[in-house]
């Protein structure tokens, strides 16, 4: 049924591609694809008529889906797909005068020659990559085996497209020769678009309001503020997002306006108000060995009392193949880095992360080990403190945003702030 169905969406989406002619923008990279792309879109909106993909449907059936303005309605659901077909025959038949000027989709490949199909169906003009590292390993068995993967986006890119390159990673950068078309680099270091002065803000009462830096492009330089999300890599989808917005005719100050506006995506770096006075760092979307290691590097930054405690709840890391083991300790070890205090894990992969941890001499009576997310949730609430700091994050299948269900200061905004509606049964 799923053959089927992506075989006519992916049919229908390429009539919409030929008769609408929308510029699309494609991005890609093993951590950071949605937020990136949810950045990009918003920043693009104060201009443009936009649009993306819905969440993070990225695959050979959510790509389609968001050529043709549509949601996935799960594959039992014989009426809703008939209703989107329908509406996409509309389309070709009848011009919609609303459709989108750009599309901002995301590709997401696990496996060789995903890519290949994705393109199949959409050429970007403009391709963004934001990294490349362990991830999907179980599938693509070497990093090299993902760049690889990955750079096939920047290598469709017609002579008169872009290429927009994280110059902070060696093998994203390392996709320029891959292409004739323009290549622009964004980073946190030398890049034509870079961040200088990066920082945390602090708001009202020391509460931490977000990020701020300076926007730094082709000699301008304009202040920036990022609200309610802390860490290196929501500053580096920003400037993805400026460079995009540059090489669409955006000035810099316009960039830096609309970026002050921007809701980032739900359980990625998100800063929630925790019990007990206490501050949560949501990041429950997804888990990587990098993605991983820039939460705790952002877990680090944030401030807190000589008194308060740093948390890291971290769950199993999934799709690592043969490395996994050696993965999740060396996250072990980046927590003491880190300066935590207490190492909660969660999943059975996990336990590696706290022998890791230990190895680097991280008290082992100050490490936590449970099954499930519920039962971590529970046993951390009693014991913090008023003006601890917790990470909570895991990948997809351990279900941590119900860790951070437990901390929250109001659970009953759950639905609206966490990445996945919160099921107790579940």
């Amino acid at each position: 049924m799923r053959t089927i169905i992506s075989r006519i969406l992916r049919l229908l989406a390429r009539g919409i591609v030929a008769r609408y002619r929308p510029r699309i923008i494609g991005v890609t990279g093993s951590v950071g694809k949605t937020t990136t792309k949810e950045v990009i879109a918003a920043v693009l909106r104060s201009r443009f008529r936009v649009g993306a993909n819905p969440k993070n449907l990225n695959n050979e059936i959510g790509l389609p889906l968001a050529v043709l303005g549509a949601q996935d309605s799960g594959y039992r659901n014989p009426i809703a797909w008939g209703a989107i077909i329908i509406s996409a025959l509309i389309q070709l038949t009848v011009r919609n005068r609303h459709y989108p000027e750009i599309l901002v989709l995301e590709y997401g490949v696990d496996h060789q020659g995903d890519m290949d199909y994705l393109l199949s169906v959409a050429k970007p003009e403009v391709a963004v990559v934001t990294a490349v590292a362990p991830a999907h390993l179980e599938f693509l068995s070497t990093i090299e085996a993902v760049a690889r993967e990955k750079g096939k986006l920047v290598a469709a890119l017609p002579l008169s497209g872009t290429a927009v390159l994280n110059a902070d990673d060696k093998l994203v950068l390392a996709m320029a020769p891959r292409t004739k078309a323009r290549v622009v680099s964004y980073g946190l270091n030398q890049a034509d678009v870079r961040a200088d002065n990066i920082g945390v803000s602090m708001g009202d009462k020391g509460m931490v309001q977000g990020m701020s830096f300076k926007l730094v492009s082709g000699g301008s330089s304009v202040p920036v503020l990022l609200c309610g999300v802390v860490g290196q890599p929501p500053v580096a989808a920003a400037l993805a997002a400026a460079a995009v917005g540059i090489n669409f005719g955006m000035t810099a100050l316009e960039i830096g306006e609309a970026l002050r506006t921007v809701v980032f995506p739900a359980g990625r770096l998100r800063l929630l108000l925790g019990i007990k006075e206490t501050t949560l760092l949501d990041d429950t979307y997804n888990s990587s060995p990098r993605a991983a290691g820039e939460a705790l590097a952002a877990l680090a930054s944030l401030p807190k009392a000589d008194s308060a405690r740093r948390w890291a709840i971290l769950g199993d890391m999934l799709e690592l193949g043969e490395q996994s083991e050696s993965l999740h300790r060396q996250i072990g070890e980046q927590v003491v880095v880190a300066g935590c205090s207490y190492l909660v894990t969660v999943g059975e992969r996990s336990r590696d992360m706290a022998r890791g941890a230990i190895s680097r001499g991280f008290a082992p009576d100050h490490t936590f080990h449970f099954a499930r997310a519920e039962e971590a949730g529970r046993f951390v609430q009693d014991k913090l403190q008023p003006g601890d700091v917790v990470l909570v994050k895991g990948s997809q299948g351990v279900r941590c945003e119900k860790v951070t269900r437990e901390l929250m200061a109001e659970p009953n905004q759950a639905t609206e702030l966490l990445v996945r509606q919160y099921k107790p049964w579940v």
